[in-house]
């Protein structure tokens, strides 16, 4: 190593540049022999370094997602579900602008249909595209937001919730219809409202959703929220579970 060049290693680790700490040495003899600019072999040290962070941030966002395993979009048989259609997932994906403005994705369905598979493949998607995502039963999340509140601390663990832009909530129709916790769900639902978008899983339709809420005037008010800014999607169809084993079985 030249003697100009021997605090780098050093300063690098400084500068918490990882890669390009153990890069810079083979990458500037390649640099050498292939008659790089300075301008290249920078470059070529930075696109090493960011890709690697990018890598990581990818790995620590799928871990902290809690998304279940195998539900990518490409595991996903579109053909044994009615009323989605794989350029509508795609776009939801692709086109993520509507996590910006806080607008939110409501699946309704029959029990089995696909409705969790669906909301995850987005969530991984959103990943991708390095969208914070975190997913959990809604029944899990309202029972954890209401130990919270009894705690005085509801407001901490909502703010904390919004290092998510999206929160997923699968099977909202299987919270207990009580008024601590149907009251900390419409509190999430506020909080959230056109900052950070909810993905919603639900077996039951929006007119069924008094057994909910015990009271009529939250009913509409946390419908409204929902439903303002909000792409809806209506699975149809029979069992998605049933259809997908029954083909593999063949």
């Amino acid at each position: 190593m030249d003697n100009s060049a021997a605090s780098l290693p050093l300063m690098l680790k400084q500068l918490r540049l990882r890669e390009v700490r153990m890069h810079w040495e083979s990458l500037a003899e390649k640099a050498v022999d292939e008659h790089w600019t300075p301008q290249q072999y920078l470059t070529e040290l930075c696109h090493i370094e960011l890709s690697n962070r990018d890598d990581k941030r990818l790995q620590r966002y799928l871990k902290e997602s809690n998304l279940p395993p195998a539900k990518q979009l490409g595991h996903f048989d579109f053909a044994a579900v009615d009323g989605v259609s794989k350029v509508q997932i795609t776009q939801l994906i692709d086109s993520p602008a509507w996590v910006k403005t806080g607008d939110n994705l409501l699946l309704f369905g029959a029990s089995g249909v696909g409705k969790t598979h669906l909301a995850s493949a987005v969530g991984y998607g959103l990943i991708e595209s390095g969208v914070r995502v975190k997913f959990s039963s809604a029944s899990a999340l309202v029972q954890h937001l209401q130990k919270a509140k009894q705690d005085l601390k509801l407001e901490e663990a909502l703010i904390k919730l919004d290092k998510y832009a999206v929160l997923i909530l699968d099977d909202l129709g299987y919270i207990r219809k009580t008024d601590q916790e149907t009251g900390v769900l419409f509190e999430l639902i506020a909080h959230r409202y056109e900052r950070h978008s909810l993905i919603i899983t639900s077996n039951q339709s929006f007119e069924d959703w008094d057994q909910l809420f015990s009271d009529t005037v939250m009913t509409v008010a946390a419908i409204d929220r929902l439903v303002h800014h909000a792409k809806i999607i209506q699975c149809k169809g029979e069992s998605y579970r049933r259809k997908t084993r029954e083909k593999a079985e063949k």
